[in-house]
């Protein structure tokens, strides 16, 4: 039997009706509980919706609608169908097209298991792998990420997925070395990317857009997420350090160009100056340092190639933590209350943001915290650090709520 398209698109129709009747649902008085409940089955049903639309273009493509309605291409012509931004529909049409050979893929997002974003990781990398790996071993790489894909965002997948071949590559050092060239070509990819533009507006402003690779992305983040701290000072500081606005500011865009006019006027005089405004903690294993093929971590979270992290060592501004090495001891027990700096960087290397579950908040902006209480008996030790914003910080020690310590993060509940 042949659908006709009045009935492909009654589906379609009946869909419309019911999100019509949603603006006449009243959500006062819902517990959390049924929010929580009703995001997560309408996060389902919006990648259910986006598979079909996926499957559209993909239809678009087979008919060559675009050809026919004088558009260059698909992606072309769904923007005009949509109003919507031609590079972000050119994408879209793209992953339709890969979905058609990743039908596992396909089938999770149609069920509404995946997110678009997680399915463009999967297709990209899947498409990286190796010529010489079969449909079989694709297939497998497929589903495992398909199944990390359940408990990741899909940023942390995009990391997770530059290991994909571990799934079939038994030689961990054959695997370190396809992650380090997958990054490789992104770093050459950024360099030629990068660029800065700057316009006087004529009104005592000057605007700019740059493009920049992520390391030094990453570097000047670091900076401003730290100077524009909502408490710049450390625990024990007076008000007159901290500021009266604690918490408050809400413009977060201007507190970043505050950042950025004081990172400018504060730049060292002398251009030959080797010294930076920012400390990068690289994490590599002492092997990548003597010259294996080993991608490095970056404190912020992001990675880069192990020639781009020994490059890096030869400057100031940046701590070498090298696995394998000789260690530092970071244990200070009851001989401080205040943890030292060089825990605060230490941190770093298992945090990028605040410790509470779902607060991206930089661990620029963070407070340590002791997991046991110093005031019966904790110590202040590596291990019972925990990074907080200043709003978690209050919440831990708020009789209102309780809290307790899991894997991904500090999770808090109403006391009753």
């Amino acid at each position: 039997m042949t659908l006709t398209s009045e009935l492909v698109t009654t589906p379609v129709d009946a869909a419309e009706v019911c999100l019509g009747d949603l603006s006449q649902v009243d959500l006062a008085g819902i517990a959390a509980g049924g929010l929580e409940a009703m995001v997560r089955r309408l996060a389902r049903m919006e990648a259910m919706l986006a598979a079909f639309k996926l499957r559209i273009l993909a239809e678009a493509e087979r008919s060559r609608a675009a050809v026919a309605s004088g558009k260059a291409n698909v992606g072309q012509w769904a923007a005009a169908a949509t109003h919507a931004d031609p590079a972000v529909t050119s994408r879209h049409a793209r992953l339709a097209v890969g979905l058609e050979e990743r039908a596992a893929t396909q089938e999770a997002l149609t069920a509404g298991e995946l997110s678009v974003e997680h399915a463009e990781v999967i297709v990209r990398a899947t498409a990286q792998l190796p010529a010489s790996a079969t449909a079989v071993q694709r297939a497998l790489v497929e589903q495992t990420l398909i199944v990390e894909a359940g408990s990741l965002s899909p940023q942390l997948l995009r990391r997770r997925a530059r290991r994909a071949l571990a799934a079939i590559e038994p030689d961990p050092a054959a695997v370190d070395a396809q992650e380090n060239s997958l990054v490789v070509d992104e770093e050459t990819a950024a360099w030629a990317k990068t660029r800065l533009t700057m316009h006087d507006n004529d009104d005592g402003t000057v605007s700019g857009h740059f493009t920049v690779p992520t390391l030094q992305g990453h570097l000047l983040r670091k900076v401003l997420q730290t100077i524009s701290a909502p408490r710049r000072g450390r625990l024990g500081a007076s008000r007159a350090q901290v500021g009266d606005n604690v918490g408050l500011r809400k413009d977060w865009d201007r507190a970043r160009g505050e950042a950025f006019c004081e990172l400018l006027e504060k730049l060292p005089v002398d251009h030959l100056s080797p010294k930076t405004a920012a400390t990068i903690v690289v994490t590599m294993t002492e092997e990548s340092l003597r010259g294996s093929m080993k991608v490095a971590g970056l404190d912020t979270g992001a990675e880069i190639s192990a020639g781009e992290a020994r490059r890096l060592l030869c400057n100031a501004g940046v701590i070498p933590a090298v696995l394998g090495g000789r260690s530092v001891p970071l244990d200070l027990g009851r001989s401080s209350r205040l943890f030292s700096e060089a825990q605060r960087v230490a941190v770093g290397l298992t945090y990028q943001t605040c410790a509470a579950e779902g607060c991206d908040r930089p661990l620029a902006w963070a407070e340590l915290h002791h997991r046991d209480p110093w005031s019966v008996g904790g110590e202040t030790n590596l291990e019972d650090a925990v990074p907080v914003c200043h709003f978690h910080h209050r919440r831990i020690h708020d009789p209102h709520y309780g809290h307790e310590y899991r894997p991904h993060g500090v999770r808090f509940y109403p006391r009753p």
